[in-house]
């Protein structure tokens, strides 16, 4: 049930064939005796919006995130198209389970849709696929410390003869953190993870008020 689209595959294949340096060491000062730690981007949009009569089933595809932040360890961008992960500061659950689960919940609450599903053996009139294209934090020398978050929401509508996007946006967000560390970085994708769910929420109840599938 799940379907890429030519729009997604074609901006994925640029994200993942962009010249990018992964630098695969432990960084610097940090000891082989240090704890690893585990972190969350948990939002919550609060108390559930009444469903009209005439809404639909929603299925969130499995999320897809760009090859350089795939992994559970953190990524700190140190330089021009170089990227560094923390392998002592992972996420609990892998990016693309994560952002599901919270993509999910929020989109439940909305009102929008009658149901929201992640399981494909159940029918649905929408689907909606997500890509994550950036995710780190800024620790560049000259530049102020930051959380990058960034993604690419694309619906459609099985019943459709050509499976054609409905409806897509991409939305990057910038936070602005006191300093790079791991807890602040985290802290900043959760306030931008916030703002980027609320925007998606106003974009779809605008779309839908417009236009009736």
């Amino acid at each position: 049930m799940e379907i890429i689209k030519r729009g997604l595959l074609i901006f994925l294949t640029v994200s993942l064939s962009a010249c990018s340096t992964f630098m695969d060491t432990k960084p610097e000062g940090s000891s082989l005796k240090e704890l690893q730690s585990f972190y969350v981007i948990d939002v919550d949009r609060g108390l559930k919006e009444s469903t009209s009569t005439d809404a639909k089933v929603l299925y969130v595809a499995p999320v897809r995130v760009t090859s350089q932040f795939r992994h559970k360890s953190l990524v700190y961008k140190v330089g021009n198209n170089a990227f560094q992960p923390q392998p002592d500061h992972q996420f609990f659950d892998s990016p693309e389970e994560m952002f599901r689960t919270q993509l999910q919940r929020w989109l439940e609450k909305t009102g929008i849709f009658s149901s929201v599903i992640t399981d494909n053996e159940h029918s649905a009139d929408l689907i909606l696929e997500t890509a994550v294209t950036s995710l780190y934090g800024v620790k560049i020398s000259g530049h102020r410390p930051q959380s990058i978050i960034e993604m690419q929401f694309f619906l459609t509508d099985p019943r459709l003869v050509r499976d054609d996007v409905i409806f897509q946006t991409g939305l990057s967000i910038d936070i602005d953190i006191a300093e790079i560390t791991p807890p602040n970085v985290v802290k900043g994708w959760q306030i931008g993870f916030k703002k980027l769910l609320s925007t998606l929420e106003d974009d779809l109840s605008g779309y839908f008020h417009d236009y009736t599938p």
